[in-house]
């Protein structure tokens, strides 16, 4: 046990812990002299008094370590827009004024050493493009290469469409505003940044011509948003019309992709398929990603890893054939039956394509949840659907560790009424190796709404650490193993909260720590991680009514 690791834990029972071992230790030395000539019972008691007195000392998360920022109050009538992006000295956060005339847009810089502000800038973004924005809806993107600060937004006039490019300096100056596209017709434009940060990628989705689509992809140097190469992406493969999506950047420049197609006469059997669009290419090159028993992809995630290669993963269904023959000699209460036993059937699992950009060989795999995970998923009752394929599951994170790759799905759900919640429940992992197999899928509780729904990651190691907020409750009367979903409460509250690391080791063990309860000063998750130093120090952002401070987190 490392005392002083364990004493910096908390400021306030520092104090308290401090007084309570050198009371133990003290009494301790003022018997030693006496220990050699005291009989067996006497013995006994001392060693009884100091073994509960070391017990009865204060539990604190021994694996974890908090260094805590100092507290500001953020600007004036300002609300939060978000992490924006960071370098490697800054993080920078996005903040919007509404009060007085117009909409008013800021940027704050924190240096990373200090967690204290550098600068904070207005970007007259209203007043220099001539148009008004929705701060509900501002459609902004930073992106950050060494001393500059590229701020992408949006905005109509007159019907038109015009995306626009503000150049922030990483002094806090201000430079040029210049016109990235315009248009009298819907587009969307997006924007996409390579794993290390050099080369920015724009997508621009046009309406389609003849029943084909009609997408531009344009690579800039992000240093000075230099424009590198302007291609247009295919519109066919194999004879049908394609649909693009999942762009992906690597720090050569290259351009990555995956597409739909359709495969058949059939008009419902669809293939997927990637692309590679090469910096010094025109034509890409695609290869259709098998799936023989043409199961039904629900979602998922993609990216490059660290060795090139290109990962697709994520959840799939599949109906159960009904058996015409055997529904002929049945009753209608008993085809009602018998459907309805079909439905709660349907296979659900975990997908998996690796692909290697250099040979374009395709490692698939398709594997059902185990048995343990589709039947913590099977519950109902109320609005909730029995079955575990009867669910809605959003893919959340694609995280690379140690050469492997872990998949974190949530079963999610929204209701409305008064107002719209939209619930997260249960993590579920599964691990794909490094060979592109599925390793293991696992499940983990959790059941948050709303904004409580996002979570921090930390990789340390071969271990992947998810940071969020778990009700007290929970911890007090389950288990990551022996939790029962229609039991599990639910979280809405930042306040009575707790904060918790859930990490999870490469063989698929893992392990819930309560770091600290969420009183006061409150954690808040963020969608953006923020490491402030590689692999052990991850930024977490703590709210107290008004005032605002950065903490950071670290694995001992």
């Amino acid at each position: 046990m490392n005392l002083q690791k364990i004493m910096k834990a908390s400021s306030k029972k520092r104090g308290y812990k401090r007084k309570k071992i050198t009371f133990v230790f003290d009494e301790m030395l003022k018997l030693t002299p006496k220990f050699f000539t005291m009989n067996r019972k006497e013995i006994k008691s001392i060693l009884l008094f100091i073994l509960v007195s070391i017990l009865s000392l204060p539990v604190f998360a021994q694996n974890y370590s908090i260094d805590k920022g100092q507290e500001f109050l953020p600007p004036d009538a300002s609300r939060w827009g978000g992490f924006s992006g960071e370098n490697d000295k800054s993080f920078f956060i996005l903040r919007v004024r509404t009060r007085g005339r117009g909409n008013h847009y800021y940027i704050e810089s924190i240096n990373k050493a200090t967690r204290q502000k550098d600068f904070e800038v207005e970007m007259p973004l209203e007043e220099e493009s001539g148009m008004p924005l929705d701060p509900n809806n501002t459609g902004i993107r930073v992106f950050c290469a060494g001393e500059q600060i590229f701020v992408c937004f949006s905005g109509t006039v007159k019907d038109e469409t015009r995306y626009y490019l503000k150049t922030l300096y990483a002094d806090g100056k201000l430079g040029p505003l210049t016109e990235l596209y315009k248009s009298d017709v819907k587009v969307d434009l997006n924007f996409y940044q390579s794993p290390d940060k050099t080369k920015i990628l724009s997508i621009t989705e046009r309406p389609w011509i003849n029943e084909r689509q009609n997408v531009e992809a344009t690579m800039y140097e992000a240093a000075n948003f230099k424009k590198i190469w302007t291609k247009n992406l295919p519109i066919e493969f194999k004879g049908s019309p394609i649909e693009t999506y999942y762009y992906n950047v690597d720090n050569s420049g290259n351009l990555y992709f995956l597409l739909n197609y359709i495969e058949s006469e059939d008009p419902r059997v669809i293939g997927i398929g990637m692309g590679i669009l090469g910096s010094k290419s025109e034509k890409a090159k695609i290869v259709a990603l098998p799936n023989k028993n043409h199961y039904n992809i629900e979602n998922g995630r993609a990216m490059i890893a660290a060795n090139g290669k290109f990962v697709f993963t994520g959840i799939y269904k599949n109906e159960i054939k009904k058996d015409e023959a055997a529904m002929k000699g049945m009753s209608n209460k008993e085809k009602v039956k018998y459907q309805k036993e079909l439905v709660l059937k349907k296979e659900i699992g975990t997908f998996s394509f690796l692909v290697d950009n250099n040979t374009f060989e395709v490692v698939t795999e398709f594997q059902k949840f185990p048995d343990d995970v589709a039947a913590k998923l099977a519950y109902g009752g109320g609005l909730l659907t029995e079955g575990a394929a009867n669910k809605y599951y959003v893919a959340s994170k694609l995280i690379e560790a140690g050469g492997d790759f872990y998949l974190v799905e949530n079963h999610k759900y929204t209701i409305t009424g008064d107002g719209v919640s939209t619930y997260e429940r249960e993590f579920i992992v599964s691990k794909i190796n490094s060979k592109g197999s599925i390793a293991w899928t696992k499940i983990f509780p959790k059941n948050t709404v709303n904004n409580l729904n996002t979570f921090n990651v930390l990789v340390r190691g071969d271990n992947v650490h998810l940071f969020y907020l778990e009700h007290p409750a929970n911890l007090e009367n389950s288990s990551l193993e022996t939790y029962v979903p229609e039991k599990y409460k639910e979280i809405k509250n930042y306040n009575g909260s707790a904060v918790v690391a859930l990490e999870i080791s490469s063989d698929g063990s893992a392990k819930r720590t309560k770091i600290f309860d969420n009183k006061g000063w409150c954690y808040d998750p963020q969608p953006f991680n923020i490491l402030i130093e590689k692999d052990n120090s991850l930024l977490m952002r703590m709210i107290n009514r008004d005032k605002e401070r950065f903490d950071v987190i670290k694995v001992n």
